[in-house]
């Protein structure tokens, strides 16, 4: 049982592999079409020498198949530095879906939507904005779930491939603390306090994202990340 477990494991296909697997449409959005052809930063790089976006959904819930996307914050950074002026925040025209309770805790309303774009028009500058990037996100499963749900019900792609770091994970797998089960929380503005980073008192996807990249950065210092490591050390799986 054990062996045949690992066979598969083994066998299982990078995502380096999906990609090359997919038969990009020419009726696709060029955007996605660029993305897709583009080869994925190899996991055997430097983390030093990686390019990442950090990302963040602010949505009207964590049901990626039924909930939907309010805004897209999106932050440009590598080990050495953020670049400030690439911080972008988009907002959807999904106003007629927002909920009391995330608009209590976003701050985004109906008004504020109206002249939002449409999903796919954010999705596609989320594309443009990811070639040749590795995706960066806090708790990354909930901005994974809902770029798979959107790939899958508008294009019908099985797997969209991608490379995450999840600087939650990031935390649970090399801190001390958070191996040794001594950090009561790994909420994003919890473990910045942690790390003595100060508080942002707008809540926003752009804000979100800006405060996972300071956090990452500071985490591949304090927990000597950027050591000889490759970024197949610190991915998380999809």
């Amino acid at each position: 049982m054990i062996k045949k477990w690992f066979k598969r494991w083994d066998t299982m296909p990078s995502q380096e592999q999906i990609r090359q697997q997919i038969v990009v449409e020419s009726a696709w959005p060029e955007a996605l079409q660029n993305y897709l052809n583009t080869p994925l930063i190899a996991q055997e790089t430097p983390l030093h020498q990686v390019s990442f976006l950090a990302l963040d959904f602010e949505t009207t819930g964590l049901d990626a198949k039924h909930d939907k996307i309010l805004s897209i914050g999106m932050v440009d950074l590598t080990l050495e530095g953020i670049n400030l002026s690439s911080a972008e925040e988009i907002l959807l025209n999904h106003g007629a879906y927002i909920k009391a309770e995330s608009a209590r805790i976003n701050g985004l309303t109906p008004q504020a939507l109206e002249q939002g774009c449409s999903l796919e028009q954010g999705m596609m500058r989320l594309f443009e904005r990811a070639q040749g990037k590795v995706l960066l996100a806090h708790s990354a499963i909930i901005e994974q779930g809902f770029l798979q749900a959107f790939a899958q019900q508008h294009f019908q792609l099985a797997k969209l491939p991608c490379h995450f770091v999840d600087t939650l994970q990031i935390e649970k797998r090399f801190s001390y603390a958070g191996k040794s089960g001594q950090r009561s929380s790994f909420q994003l503005d919890d473990l910045r306090r942690c790390y003595h980073l100060p508080d942002y008192h707008s809540h926003s996807a752009a804000s979100d994202a800006l405060a996972c990249a300071e956090l990452f950065i500071v985490q591949s210092k304090k927990l000597d990340l950027n050591k000889q490591r490759q970024l197949n050390t610190v991915l998380c799986s999809i």
